[in-house]
């Protein structure tokens, strides 16, 4: 079973609106995958009072993660991205196998407002193109970092050629 990026407590399988997560007894975060999000997403079962979605908002803003969370699945370092095109919610990813990390309320500060989007399209008419956009930035942005972390190594490589084994080769 999986262990809690935050308290490193035993997080359970829950059903979650039709989505099979993980959940945090001790800290109430969420552990998924992407396509899960998407299924949660993709359900309105409970109607949200007022209050509740105040509260619900005021706990995701709260309990936001500030240290690097490590990834419950491959132990990779987890990056902060913005939940589709809305700054004001910053869910922790696993660059390596796109696993995600809701903090408490999060989740369910991600419903109120794709649901808000959704009963207000007229407000969101371009944001398609922000998400779309967004998407290529984060992903050119992945690609430079990829390419960084093969320029180090083969100047690790170099480096250690023309001293080792292989010098010639580089000469």
């Amino acid at each position: 079973m999986p262990r809690c990026p935050v308290c490193k407590i035993q997080a359970d399988p829950i059903d979650y609106e039709g989505a099979r997560v993980y959940n945090c007894g001790g800290c109430g975060g969420h552990w998924m995958h992407p396509q899960r999000l998407e299924v949660i997403l993709s359900r309105r079962d409970v109607q949200m009072p007022e209050p509740v979605r105040q509260r619900m908002m005021d706990l995701a803003d709260e309990s936001d993660s500030k240290e690097v969370l490590w990834c419950m699945t491959c132990g990779t370092a987890m990056e902060k991205q913005n939940f589709r095109y809305w700054n004001d919610i910053q869910i922790d990813c696993c660059p390596k196998c796109a696993g995600i990390w809701l903090d408490r309320g999060e989740l369910e500060k991600c419903q109120i407002y794709w649901e808000y989007a959704q009963d207000h399209p007229e407000e969101w008419k371009h944001g398609d193109v922000i998400a779309k956009k967004a998407k290529i930035e984060l992903q050119l942005a992945r690609r430079r970092d990829e390419l960084k972390d093969i320029r180090d190594a083969a100047e690790a490589a170099r480096r250690l050629g023309r001293t080792g084994f292989f010098g010639w080769l580089l000469r």
